[in-house]
């Protein structure tokens, strides 16, 4: 609206708005936007009342959420199930207020805590309100952090998990990222009890605004909370890296990969991605090659953004269905359910 009203670029845009919700920021300090919440479930079983304020021990996620009409969709519950089957805790915390009774029930049978909240902060903003109504993390082993932006998983997460605790490091992720400054993808990314007791991490989340801009979000907080860790001396790790993409991106180009005199739509995709590399220009790489993170990395999931908005045009996302059923068990249809219901004016 503002580009079309003025003529602004799209970086004197995302100044502006940087701007506006800085000084939003500054008003903020609110303690927590949670309205109501429930006891759910512990591997089937119903929880005393009184375990509401109980402090969680072992392996623990919080699970962020939002959807307009209420509703959590079958894949939700689908990668809820297999957090809990990974031996998870799962605090579900939602930023809609009029989650269904259906969804709650449902919810209910897998969650051991279940927030909701007011939609303030985003996704941040609910791990913070979760993070604090968990109480002492003395006792967490592992904490997770996930939200509803991920299809799949399409394996089993346990392995995925074991993977993770090879790496180096006190906290982790599946994929990461140097847009803005260096940084692990905060869609799914685990801490250990180093992490969580650093005065750095406490320090982090009490720090949290409640503001409502995806920009403002990823600047401050998803970027924010890697540099954070990284300079108090914590290391992350990665199971995907950048750098690893970064070369079968370079070894498919001098193997030949773009030896046509006429490319087709996926060879000029990876001369795009070959030449941001060669220039050292940072960029979605894992949304570029998502079809290769599942087929060749055991990547778990399809950031459902792609499905959404496909900002980085990756080629071929249309033949999802194929990939999946291809390479493993995964109900296509989980997927394709939510699609109907939520996509307009698009086709995938």
């Amino acid at each position: 609206m503002l580009r079309r009203l003025w003529g602004l670029s799209v970086k004197a845009v995302q100044r502006l708005e940087m701007a506006v919700a800085s000084l939003i920021a500054l008003g903020r300090r609110r303690g927590s936007y949670i309205v109501d919440r429930r006891v759910g479930a512990d591997n089937g079983e119903p929880i005393d009342g009184a375990a509401i304020g109980a402090p969680l021990t072992g392996n623990v996620c919080v699970f962020a959420h939002f959807d307009r009409r209420g509703e959590v969709h079958d894949y939700v519950l689908h990668y809820l199930k297999c957090l809990r089957d990974a031996g998870f805790k799962i605090v579900f915390v939602s930023n809609a207020t009029n989650l269904q009774p259906l969804a709650i029930a449902d919810v209910s049978a897998v969650a051991q805590l279940m927030l909701l909240r007011k939609n303030a902060g985003g996704y941040f903003g609910a791990y913070k309100d979760a993070i604090t109504a968990i109480g002492g993390l003395g006792d967490i082993d592992l904490l997770l952090l996930a939200n509803d932006s991920l299809y799949g998983p399409f394996w089993g997460l346990s392995d995925i998990f074991r993977r993770m605790a090879a790496l180096r490091g006190q906290f982790w992720a599946l994929t990461d990222n140097w847009q803005r400054a260096y940084h692990l993808d905060s869609d799914f990314m685990l801490f250990g009890r180093e992490a969580i007791a650093h005065p750095a991490f406490g320090r982090f989340w009490r720090g949290v605004r409640y503001v409502n801009s995806r920009n403002y979000e990823f600047r401050q907080y998803e970027v924010g909370l890697s540099q954070v860790l990284f300079r108090a001396g914590l290391r992350g790790g990665v199971l995907c890296s950048y750098r690893d993409l970064s070369r079968v991106v370079i070894d498919a180009v001098r193997n030949g990969a773009l030896n046509s005199e006429k490319l087709d739509e996926c060879q000029e995709h990876l001369r795009d991605a070959y030449e941001l590399v060669q220039k050292g220009k940072p960029f979605d790489i894992s949304a570029y090659l998502w079809d290769y993170l599942v087929a060749q990395m055991s990547y778990p999931f399809i950031k459902r953004e792609l499905f959404q908005r496909n900002r980085v045009i990756a080629p071929y996302i249309s033949h999802w269905h194929s990939i999946v059923a291809r390479e493993s068990d995964y109900d296509p249809d989980l997927i394709v359910r939510h699609l109907e219901a939520t996509l307009k004016n698009r086709f995938t």
